[in-house]
């Protein structure tokens, strides 16, 4: 694959770097004085940790820009990323501060529900010892999970010195914080090259239409490139006029947490290293096949291995789509 002139690492994550404890329970609801086993459960990097993680298993050099506190989760999420070979020389480990948490509850039908904690994390602002590691970078991905009110200025300023050094913005913008003024996402996206995005999330911010008027409003706004999720039906993918399909794998469903992140792992590792697009998009779905045929997240994101028994089962040659054995980017 064709390398950048860079000579930094090929990504920077910014935020969003919390811990998942993981659960699957037998049934809802759950109420008050019941008791349940749990059939699993596990502890483990979670948020945009998902994103660094999947990207640095397709062999792109990743590293993050964010905040842990020196609690156990800080500890967790740190020693997870270097585990997967993730650069987190840039992460701020702050004394006395709580990581936040999500609970992700997950039920037999593999759908999650989420219980936050959003700990007690002390950067407000944009700090200036992260311009240089960013600006050697060829992308930044951010998304809109914002545990404080803060966080949109400094992503949107984290962007705005991404764009002045001509790095590649990949941004999720998610389903927001229902605490805040999501506005701010409209503002990520004109300053971003490549945004993906469900159909709830995308009418949230461009308002209720069908998914080619939400690529034409999304890039309206800025985005060069859209990727519009669909969950089981597949994807579209659109970079400017071009479009293309890819119509969802026939796969059981075990976890749907992650899926998502999977997805944005697949599309960095598919941008920066010019596949085609309907290569892109067909490796993209079937990255976040891979994904919910397994529990939880974190260490549990999907391996090449299983990405190419979903494109094997569905006819296609990894050899097209996966990275061979040399350094990528």
């Amino acid at each position: 694959m064709a390398q950048e002139e860079k000579t930094g690492l090929t990504v920077q994550i910014l935020g969003d770097l919390i811990a998942d404890i993981s659960m699957r329970l037998p049934k809802f609801p759950v109420q008050a004085k019941d008791i349940h086993r749990l059939s699993y459960m596990e502890v483990g990097p979670g948020g945009a940790c998902n994103v660094a993680i999947m990207a640095a298993r397709f062999g792109l050099r990743v590293g993050c820009l964010g905040e842990v506190g020196d609690d156990g989760f800080g500890l967790v999420v740190r020693e997870g990323l270097k585990r997967e070979g993730v650069d987190v020389s840039n992460l701020q480990v702050t004394p006395a501060a709580r990581t936040p948490v999500a609970g992700v509850v997950v039920d037999k039908a593999g759908e999650p529900g989420y219980l936050g904690y959003e700990g007690s994390l002390q950067i407000r602002s944009w700090p200036s010892k992260w311009a240089a590691p960013l600006q050697s970078a060829q992308a930044l991905f951010a998304d809109g999970w914002a545990e404080y009110k803060e966080i949109p200025a400094m992503v949107l300023r984290g962007f705005e010195v991404a764009c002045a050094a001509g790095v590649r913005i990949f941004f999720d913008p998610g389903p927001g914080n229902p605490d805040l003024d999501n506005s701010w996402m409209k503002d990520a996206i004109a300053l971003s090259e490549i945004v993906m995005l469900n159909r709830a999330e995308a009418r949230r911010l461009v308002g209720e239409q069908e998914d080619e008027a939400l690529v034409q409003a999304l890039q309206a706004l800025g985005a060069q490139w859209v990727l519009l999720k669909r969950g089981a039906g597949g994807l579209l993918l659109a970079r400017g006029k071009e479009r293309t399909e890819s119509s969802g794998f026939a796969v059981k469903a075990r976890d749907a947490t992650g899926a998502g992140d999977s997805v944005a792992g697949a599309m960095i590792y598919g941008v920066m290293s010019h596949l085609p697009l309907d290569k892109l998009a067909a490796l993209a779905n079937a990255t976040g096949a891979a994904k919910v045929l397994k529990l939880g997240t974190g260490h549990n994101m999907p391996t090449l291995p299983e990405i190419a028994s979903v494109l094997i089962s569905n006819g296609l040659d990894p050899d097209e789509f996966l990275p061979s054995g040399e350094q990528i980017a």
